[in-house]
């Protein structure tokens, strides 16, 4: 994986979903992934995209009322 890759994790898939059409719509690149195993035993949905947007992807969760978790790449293992 990228060094140049960031997760944000959220509370629920219906954020993910809600924040991965925000990203396509806002033509960010975004990709959604399974929760690292070191975030979460359970089959758990996330978002990776670059370090230059997940600024914009954090405010875009701010202003919609979520609360999300960021990850960067380099603080796990596949």
């Amino acid at each position: 994986m990228s060094e140049n890759r960031e997760i944000v994790l959220f509370q629920n898939i219906r954020q993910v979903i809600k924040a991965e059409q925000w990203c396509v719509e806002n033509n960010l690149p975004v990709k959604v992934i399974p929760v690292p195993k070191p975030w979460s035993s359970e089959c758990g949905m996330c978002l990776e995209t670059t370090k230059d947007n997940v600024d914009k992807l954090e405010e875009f969760a701010m202003r919609n009322g979520m609360i999300t978790q960021r990850i960067a790449t380099l603080d796990y293992t596949d």
